[in-house]
């Protein structure tokens, strides 16, 4: 019985070691905030929750739009005196639209912005930003 149990242990090792890992990059990977960023939609003052989920950007969990069909992000920084104000926009363009929309989403804490950002990149995987460079961000479907 033990040497059954030996072998049998051994095959699995084995067809582990041999097995396919997907792991991708582990720990090392960053995920976006599942709860979402707390922000200003519009303007200032707009309480919003904005959220990257299902390919979609989804605010206050009831308006979305699929990251492909996002054309166009901007970020823009402004020094307000006693805080900096950063203003992030969205052009879009939906199927059965004839002419693209642009939503503009603002925070004041600079690490969340940072954030923001990184997750805008990710989710705007080939559009321009607004120095007119391409930003491209190859995720795997």
């Amino acid at each position: 019985m033990k040497k059954l149990l030996a072998v049998a242990i051994t095959s699995l090792s084995i067809l582990g070691a041999i097995s396919p890992a997907y792991s991708g990059l582990g720990a090392a990977a960053v995920k976006s905030s599942e709860s979402g960023y707390e922000a200003w939609c519009g303007e200032q003052g707009n309480d919003c929750n904005v959220v990257f989920t299902d390919g979609k950007i989804t605010v206050n969990k009831k308006d979305s739009v699929d990251f492909e069909d996002i054309t166009y992000i901007t970020r823009n920084r402004a020094d307000k005196g006693t805080y900096w104000l950063y203003t992030f926009g969205v052009e879009y363009l939906e199927k059965g639209m004839s002419s693209p929309e642009f939503a503009e989403i603002l925070f004041m804490d600079t690490p969340t912005a940072d954030r923001f950002w990184r997750d805008l990149q990710r989710a705007c995987r080939k559009c321009k930003d607004r120095d007119a460079t391409q930003v491209e961000v190859n995720i795997k479907d």
